[in-house]
This record gives structure tokens, C-alpha cells and sequence, in this order.
């Protein structure tokens, strides 16, 4: 396993997590999760060596953890090598989009952008002032569309007052 992970450090891509001005590999990930994995395993080591008239069966139990905490070490690493497959597929799919892209030629961009429709928004196509409209032409002041609409009296006055065509 450890050699697995040693070979990880080689070049090769990489995919760099930015944490400010600062950003960390691919590499240095491996490396930190081999560190400590090493470390855990050496600590371990040196409290089982030291204790030599431990009774059978705590040193049983303490077998036992080490071998535990190997399996969830290198449980981890599993996951953390296929994260990073996955991370470095995604990051080759995302560098074959942008090569993609600069290759459209610039009209055929530009013409889509033109393409678009655009809509023209107005007070007099907003759902809300047209309702406003259609009940004073109804007959309600503004005072009770304000009301019944939950509305300020004054927003309800001053749509009344834009409306084209209001037959004063």
C-alpha cells in the first residue's frame, strides 16, 4: 500500500485545492495522508515495544487496534486515491470543454448571442399592475385594490396614475 501511495507522488496531473494565495496538490495530499498513516503506525509500535509485561490480553486488544486502525488507514487511502480519479477525470473533461470552446469560431458566438430573444419588460406586462388595472376598471378605488391586493395605497395610486388610457 505504502508503495502505492509513493507512486502517487510522481509527475503527472494534478489537481490543486486553493485555500487563499496558497494551493495544495494532488502530491501533497498523498503525502500528508502517508505521514500520518506512518505515523500512527510507529506511535502504535513504540507503546506496544515498551510495554513488554503487559498481560496477554491487553496486548491481544492492542494488537488488535493496530491492526483496526491499518485497515481504516488504508480503508481512507482507497477512498482518497478514487476521489482523486474522479477529480482528475472531471479535470480532464473541464480542460476538453474549454478547448472545445476556444475552438468555436467567434461569429457562431456571436450570432447566438444575437439570436436570443429579448424581452421587453414593462409596469404595463408585470402580472401585478396589470390586476391593479383590471380592477379599476372594475370600478374599485384605489383604496380598496390596495386592500384586497395587500398592497401600499400609494404604490396602487401611483400604477392607476402611469396606466395609459385612463379615460379622466
Amino acid at each position: 500500500m505504502l508503495n502505492a501511495l509513493l507512486a502517487q507522488l510522481s509527475p503527472g496531473p494534478t489537481l490543486a485545492i486553493g485555500f487563499g494565495a496558497e494551493s495544495i496538490g494532488v502530491s501533497e495530499i498523498v503525502l500528508a495522508v502517508s505521514v500520518v498513516g506512518i505515523g500512527v503506525v510507529l506511535i502504535v509500535w513504540g507503546v506496544l515495544s515498551r510495554k513488554r509485561d503487559v498481560p496477554g490480553h491487553a496486548r491481544d486488544s492492542a494488537e488488535k487496534l493496530t491492526r483496526d486502525l491499518i485497515d481504516e488507514l488504508e480503508s481512507r487511502a482507497e477512498r482518497l486515491e478514487k476521489l482523486i480519479e474522479r477529480a482528475d477525470t472531471a479535470l480532464a473533461e473541464l480542460r476538453e470543454s474549454e478547448r472545445r470552446l476556444a475552438a468555436a469560431p467567434k461569429r457562431i458566438v456571436e450570432a447566438a448571442i444575437e439570436a436570443k430573444p429579448r424581452q421587453e419588460h414593462s409596469i404595463f406586462t408585470d402580472p401585478m399592475h396589470v390586476e391593479v388595472c383590471a380592477l379599476a376598471e372594475q370600478g374599485l378605488g384605489p383604496v380598496d385594490i390596495a386592500r384586497r391586493m395587500q398592497l401600499p395605497t400609494g404604490q396602487v395610486e401611483l400604477i392607476l396614475n402611469l396606466r395609459p388610457n385612463r379615460g379622466s
